[in-house]
């Protein structure tokens, strides 16, 4: 199998015979939303046929990049699935209303579908994928992306709907774009693509997490190479196992904050302690015994104990065998409070403190 272009260690494209590992990687990251990559991974082995699209690190002379993702319902994505020409279309429109050509794509969130969407914008633009991408993993937000933490000069934004509404915004807030379009997209279809810029590598290098798309697809193949949960979190740099067992509840609501709200409890099979997992659209917050042991930014996943498919919040059901794992948040998010303070669990909507990495 074909392992990926790389030069000094480090991804320099994606070929057909990645998809697999890289789309297994962003489910992975989805940490348990971010949409069910499977449709998309399918499109984009196909587009890449015998090709491959360019992955560049974010380097300052790279010039103008558009970040790229979904806003909506993952839930209808999946039923109503993307024709391809949505995120294409969103991002011809911040170029045209901008007057600027991008240079590059970067994936506005690599967890779930929005890495392998991003991989097939850029090869359908032409263009090369950036290493790296606004979040570290799935959020169920606009205004959570890390572009977005700090204020920024007005910034231009489209979403196309699956309808094929097109809806261009101009703002500096990021809380307009998560107003106009979740909005819009409620009343046309359920779910839209979605492009942001372009933005000036050089302000994009301080304001994302790098590295992303190289640690999808090293999760990836962590995971194809893994028989059981044990191998995986060997396979996956600085994972640990909270809890492995049988679930025995799960309770869900809607919620105004992260869209939805959740909760599931795993009795252990090697100790007895009950964990308790909460989600807000991902998986957020974690538990031992009334104990909290991790929480955003750190990635909480939850895989199928026999299968390691990652389960989403909204399939988890009482009886499944389930082990619950931990891995390192992205270190932005960590430097700064207000950085760690937009992805903690009350921005998901769970009233909690975030658990530091280092004490966890």
């Amino acid at each position: 199998m074909h392992r990926g272009e790389q030069r000094d260690g480090v991804v320099t494209g994606l070929q057909a015979d990645d998809v697999d590992d890289f789309a297994r990687g962003t489910a992975l990251l989805g940490c348990g939303g971010g949409g069910q990559v499977d449709h998309t991974a399918h499109a984009l082995r196909r587009a890449l046929g015998t090709g491959g699209v360019p992955v560049v690190p974010v380097d300052a002379r790279l010039g103008a990049v558009v970040a790229v993702g979904l806003v909506g319902s993952t839930t209808v994505l999946e039923e109503k699935t993307p024709s391809g020409r949505e995120l294409p279309d969103a991002l011809a429109a911040v170029e045209r209303w901008t007057g600027r050509r991008a240079d590059a794509v970067v994936a506005a969130q690599i967890g779930g579908v929005t890495g392998p969407a991003a991989a097939l914008t850029a090869h359908a633009a032409g263009l090369p994928l950036v290493d790296a991408d606004l979040v570290g993993r799935a959020t169920p937000r606009i205004d959570q992306l890390s572009l977005f933490v700090d204020a920024l000069p007005v910034v231009t934004a489209a979403a196309v709907t699956s309808s094929g509404l097109r809806i261009v915004v101009d703002t500096a807030d990021a809380r307009d774009l998560e107003t106009v379009w979740r909005e819009a997209v409620s009343h046309s279809g359920g779910w839209a693509a979605f492009a942001v810029g372009p933005v000036d590598a050089e302000v994009l290098a301080g304001r994302c997490i790098t590295g992303s798309v190289d640690r999808a697809l090293r999760a990836g193949r962590a995971a194809a190479a893994s028989a059981g949960v044990e191998d995986l979190v060997r396979g996956l740099e600085g994972a640990r196992v909270v809890a492995r067992g049988r679930v025995l509840d799960v309770q869900r609501s809607g919620d105004v904050v992260a869209f939805v709200h959740g909760s599931m409890a795993i009795r252990d099979a090697a100790t007895g302690a009950v964990v308790r997992v909460e989600a807000g659209s991902e998986w957020v917050h974690c538990l031992v015994d009334g104990e909290p042991v991790a929480s955003t930014p750190s990635c909480i996943v939850v895989v199928d104990a026999r299968s390691l498919r990652p389960v989403a919040t909204e399939r988890a059901r009482v009886g499944d065998e389930l082990a619950v794992l931990v891995l390192p948040g992205a270190p932005w998010w960590w430097a700064t409070p207000d950085r760690t303070a937009r992805v903690s669990p009350r921005a998901f909507g769970i009233d909690a403190d975030v658990v530091p990495e280092v004490a966890a």
